[in-house]
C-alpha cells in the first residue's frame, strides 16, 4: 500500500467525520483503561493503544493470547515448538527459553516473567489494553516493545446470586464450555467463580503417525481447562481487597508445524563419513521405509507429517520418578499446568491520595515431547520438563489528579527460579531393521554397512587408540564401544533472578490546554545461572551419564556436543527515562509527543548444546568443561522511541479516531544463532522501526457498531551480520561450499549478513461489525463480522 495514498485517504475521512458532527444521535460508550495505573479515559491517555471489552472479545471469539493478533494492527502472538513468541511492531525474540519477552505482559497486575505463561486461555475477562511502544516507566522491564495489561471480571459486592454459562462450537470439531457465578456473601464481600473447558480436534491430518497414537489423527489438539476464583472485601468506603486465584491445565498432542517440501539438496555431496552432510543417508533411508512420501507429499495425496513421538520421552519421564507405571512411548506435544494467585489491596488516604499493594505468586510446570527430526523415521527427539516460579510485590501512592502537579511513584521487588531438565537422542537405527539400515550405511563411512551410522571404521578406531587399522577391524561394529545405537544429551539448566525497582512519574500542568508528563525508573537485576549436560548412549542407559571415549569422540567431531558444567552469575542495572507533552487543543481533539525508553535484561543461554571454551594441548584443541564459549552470555537489549499522535472525538461522541506515528532504535538485540550444529545466543543485531497506527471506532447506530484498525511498518535491520543460514544454504555449505548467497562459513559454524533486511509486515489490520437488536422476552439478536487482513511476514 502506498503509504502517502493512506495519509491522503485519512485526512480525508477525518473531514467529512468532522463536517457531518452533530448528525448523529447514538454515542460510544466511554472506555476506562489503567494504562498509566490510574482510571482514565482512553481518549485522555496520551499512548498508542488499543482496548478490548470483554464481552467485545467473548463475542469475537478472542478465547487465548494469540487470538489478538487478528484484532490490534502491528501485534503477532504464535507458539511454536518450545516458545510462544509475542511480536509488536516487529520486534520479538527467538526461541531460546532463557529469553525474556519484549512485550511485557501483565494479569491483574502481576507480570508474566515467562512466555510459556501466555498459553494460559483467555475467558471472563473486564478488558484487554494493549499498549505500543516502550512502557518502562510504568510496568518495568521487558516492555521495549510494549505491554499488555489484562484484567479479569470482578465480583460486584451487594449483588444478588447470579451466573452465566456459554457454550460454542468451532471448526475441526471444537468445543467451549464457559460459564460464571456471582454471589454476595455479606455486605461487604462478594466471590465470583468462572471456568472454561475447550477441547479441539488438530487441523492437520497426520498420514504417518505411529500406531500407539491411533490410525490417522487428526493433530494438534486441544485439551485445555481452565478456573479462576475471585474474592472482593470492601470492608469500609476507603478500602479494597481483591484476591484472585488461577489455575489451568493445557494440553496439545502432536506438533504445530508440518513438512511441505521433501527433495535431496544437490550440493550435498559429501560421503557419509560428515555427519553434518547426512541428507543423503536419510533420503535413502525415507525411500525404504516410506517410499511414496516424496510423491504423497507433493501431490497431497496424503498430509505429510510425522510419527509424532517424542523419542527417549518414557525414559526421561521415568528418571525424574514420572510415569513409573506407563510403558508406551511418550507422544510428541506438550502438558502445561499454570498457577498464579494475586491480592490487590487499594486504600484512600483521603485528600484525593490512594495507596495501592499488589502482591503476587505465579508460575507453571510442563511437560513437552518434540519430535524434532519431522519425519516418520526414528531420527532425532527431544523432551522437556521444566518448572517456574516467581514472586512479586509492588508498592504504589498516587496523588490526586487535580491539582497544577500529581505523580504516581512506587517500588517493585520480584525473585524467581526457573529449572529445565532435557534429553535430546538421536537414533542411529532410524528405527529400521538392521538389514535395511547395513545396505544404507555401507554405502560410505564411517558406518562401513553397520546397523547404524553412529558408528566407527577401523580407520578411525586406530587414529584413536593407537593401534593398527588390522587390529582395529575386529572391534568395528561392537554395540557400546566402537557403535552405538542411540546417543543423547540430558541436562540441567537452573537460573535464580533477583529484581528490584523504584520509579517515579509526575505530570505538570503547563496551561489550562497543555501538560508535560516526565518519569524514571531506576532497576538492578542479578541473575545466576546452572547448566550442565552430560553424555548418554542406551548401552548404559539413554539417561545415565557415559564418559566413554569413543562416545565423546563420537558426540564431539559429529555434533559438537561436550559434556560442561558452568556456573555463571551476572548484574545489570538501568535507568529508564520517559517524557511527554500534550495538548488539548480541544475537549474532542487531544495531541501529544512523546519520547521513552526501554531495556529487556540479559540472561544466559538455556540450549544444552551450549559449547565450553577450548585451549590448546600439545597442540590440540581440548576442551574446558567448566568455562563456557562464545554464546552463553549476552547483554541487555535497550530501546529508545519518539512518538507523535491524536485522539479525536467526532460525530457528538458517535465516533473516535486515534493515530499515532512512532520511530524506535532497538540496539543490542537478542538473538539466537545456529552455528552449524549448536545454537548461541548473542546481541548480534540493531534495528529501526518506523510506521503508522490508526483506530477507527463509529457508533453507527443505537444498534450497530463499526470499527477499523490499521498498521504501517518500516522495519528493518540496521546491523545483523551473523544471522542463521536457511536450510538450503546450510546444505551448499555443508557439501563443500565456501558460500551461499549471503551465507558464507567459518571456523565456528556458518552465518549470513542480513543488515538491511526487513522487520516484520509492512501492514496488518482488521475491520469489524456488530449489530444487536432486542427481541421479545429479553432475548437479544447479536451478529458480528471481523476480517483481518496483513502482509506477508519477514523472519529472520
Amino acid at each position: 500500500m502506498n503509504k502517502q495514498s493512506f495519509f491522503t485517504i485519512g485526512s480525508l475521512a477525518l473531514v467529512m467525520a468532522t463536517a457531518s458532527a452533530g448528525i448523529q444521535s447514538a454515542e460510544l460508550e466511554e472506555i476506562i483503561v489503567t494504562a498509566q495505573k490510574r482510571a482514565e479515559s482512553l481518549q485522555d491517555v496520551p499512548i498508542s493503544m488499543t482496548a478490548l471489552d470483554g464481552e467485545r472479545m467473548k463475542d469475537a471469539g478472542v478465547a487465548s493470547f494469540s487470538d489478538l493478533s487478528s484484532h490490534v494492527p502491528n501485534l503477532e502472538i504464535a507458539e511454536n515448538a518450545v516458545n510462544t513468541i509475542i511480536t509488536m511492531r516487529g520486534i520479538s525474540v527467538g526461541a531460546n527459553q532463557s529469553f525474556e519477552q519484549s512485550v511485557g505482559i501483565y494479569v491483574d497486575g502481576i507480570h508474566y516473567g515467562k512466555s510459556r505463561q501466555v498459553r494460559t486461555g483467555l475467558f471472563d475477562l473486564e478488558q484487554v489494553e494493549i499498549l505500543r511502544g516502550p512502557q518502562g516507566i510504568l510496568f518495568g522491564k521487558n516492555t521495549l516493545a510494549g505491554a499488555i495489561n489484562v484484567t479479569s471480571a470482578e465480583p460486584v459486592v451487594g449483588e444478588e446470586m447470579k451466573g452465566e454459562l456459554n457454550i460454542s462450537q468451532e471448526s475441526d470439531d471444537g468445543q467451549i464450555l464457559e460459564g460464571n457465578i456471582n454471589a454476595s456473601l455479606s455486605e461487604d464481600l462478594a466471590v465470583r467463580f468462572a471456568f472454561k473447558d475447550h477441547q479441539a480436534d488438530g487441523y492437520m491430518k497426520n498420514g504417518y503417525a505411529n500406531a500407539t497414537n491411533g490410525a490417522n489423527p487428526t493433530m494438534p489438539t486441544t485439551d485445555e481447562n481452565i478456573w479462576r476464583l475471585t474474592a472482593l472485601w470492601e470492608p469500609n468506603k476507603d478500602t479494597s481487597v481483591k484476591f484472585k486465584h488461577t489455575e489451568s491445565d493445557y494440553v496439545r498432542l502432536g506438533g504445530t508445524a508440518v513438512v511441505t517440501t521433501w527433495n535431496p539438496t544437490a550440493e550435498n555431496s559429501l560421503p557419509l563419513a560428515n555427519m553434518e552432510a547426512s541428507n543423503q543417508m536419510m533420503y535413502a533411508a525415507m525411500g525404504a521405509a516410506f517410499p511414496n512420501y516424496a510423491a504423497n507429499v507433493a501431490s497431497g495425496a496424503i498430509d505429510p507429517y510425522r510419527d509424532s513421538i517424542s523419542l527417549g520421552g518414557l525414559a526421561f519421564a521415568q528418571s525424574l520418578g514420572r510415569d513409573t507405571s506407563e510403558t508406551a512411548e511418550k507422544s510428541e506435544g506438550t502438558n502445561t499446568q499454570i498457577e498464579d494467585t494475586s491480592l490487590n489491596i487499594e486504600i484512600d488516604l483521603g485528600g484525593g491520595y490512594t495507596f495501592t499493594s499488589v502482591t503476587g505468586i505465579a508460575g507453571y510446570e510442563y511437560e513437552d515431547g518434540i519430535d524434532a527430526d519431522f519425519l516418520p523415521v526414528s531420527f532425532l527427539g527431544r523432551s522437556d520438563i521444566s518448572e517456574y516460579e516467581q514472586k512479586s510485590q509492588e508498592f504504589r501512592i498516587a496523588s490526586p489528579t487535580d491539582q497544577d502537579f500529581s505523580f504516581v511513584a512506587g517500588t517493585y521487588y520480584t525473585s524467581s527460579e526457573q529449572e529445565i531438565d532435557r534429553l535430546v537422542v538421536i537414533d542411529g537405527t532410524l528405527g529400521l531393521p538392521a538389514l535395511t539400515m547395513q545396505a544404507i550405511t555401507g554405502q560410505g563411512n564411517p558406518a562401513n554397512g553397520t546397523p547404524t551410522f553412529l558408528a566407527f571404521s577401523a580407520a578411525q578406531i586406530a587414529a584413536n587408540t593407537g593401534i593398527t587399522e588390522a587390529q582395529a577391524a575386529a572391534q568395528v561394529g561392537i554395540e557400546g564401544a566402537t557403535m552405538f545405537s542411540q546417543v543423547g544429551r540430558i541436562s540441567n539448566w537452573k537460573q535464580d533472578t533477583d529484581s528490584w525497582a523504584l520509579f517515579f512519574q509526575g505530570t505538570y500542568q503547563l496551561r489550562d490546554d497543555l501538560s508535560l508528563t516526565a518519569g524514571v525508573r531506576y532497576t538492578e537485576e542479578d541473575k545466576k545461572a546452572h547448566a550442565q549436560m552430560a553424555l548418554t548412549t542406551n548401552s548404559t542407559g539413554i539417561t545415565t551419564p557415559n564418559s566413554g571415549a569413543f562416545l565423546t569422540a563420537l558426540m564431539g567431531s559429529s555434533f559438537d556436543s561436550w559434556a560442561h558444567v558452568f556456573d555463571k552469575e551476572r548484574s545489570t542495572d538501568q535507568l529508564m527515562p520517559a517524557a511527554n507533552l500534550q495538548w488539548e487543543q480541544s475537549e474532542d481533539n487531544k495531541y501529544y509527543i512523546s519520547y521513552a525508553e526501554g531495556f529487556k535484561s540479559g540472561g544466559f543461554n538455556a540450549a544444552d548444546d551450549q559449547m565450553p571454551a577450548f585451549t590448546l594441548v600439545n597442540g590440540t584443541p581440548t576442551p574446558q568443561p567448566t568455562v563456557p564459549g562464545v554464546g552463553f552470555e549476552y547483554e541487555d537489549e535497550t530501546a529508545s522511541s519518539w512518538e507523535i499522535g491524536g485522539k479525536h472525538t467526532l460525530l457528538d461522541g458517535a465516533m473516535s479516531l486515534n493515530w499515532a506515528l512512532f520511530d524506535s532504535e532497538y540496539v543490542d538485540q537478542q538473538v539466537s544463532t545456529f552455528q552449524g550444529t549448536t545454537f548461541v545466543v548473542t546481541n548480534a543485531a540493531s534495528s529501526n522501526i518506523s510506521g503508522l497506527e490508526v483506530d477507527l471506532a463509529w457508533q453507527a447506530t443505537d444498534q450497530l457498531r463499526l470499527g477499523a484498525n490499521l498498521g504501517l511498518l518500516d522495519g528493518k535491520y540496521n546491523k545483523f551480520d551473523s544471522a542463521a543460514c536457511t536450510a538450503e544454504q546450510e546444505s551448499a555449505i555443508l557439501g563443500g561450499a565456501t558460500s551461499s548467497g549471503n551465507c558464507t562459513a567459518s571456523a565456528t559454524g556458518s552465518s549470513q549478513n542480513i543488515s538491511g533486511g526487513q522487520l516484520g509486515a509492512d501492514y496488518s489490520g482488521a475491520l469489524t461489525a456488530d449489530y444487536e437488536h432486542p427481541l421479545s422476552n429479553g432475548m437479544m439478536w447479536f451478529t458480528s463480522a471481523d476480517i483481518y487482513f496483513s502482509d506477508n511476514w519477514f523472519l529472520a
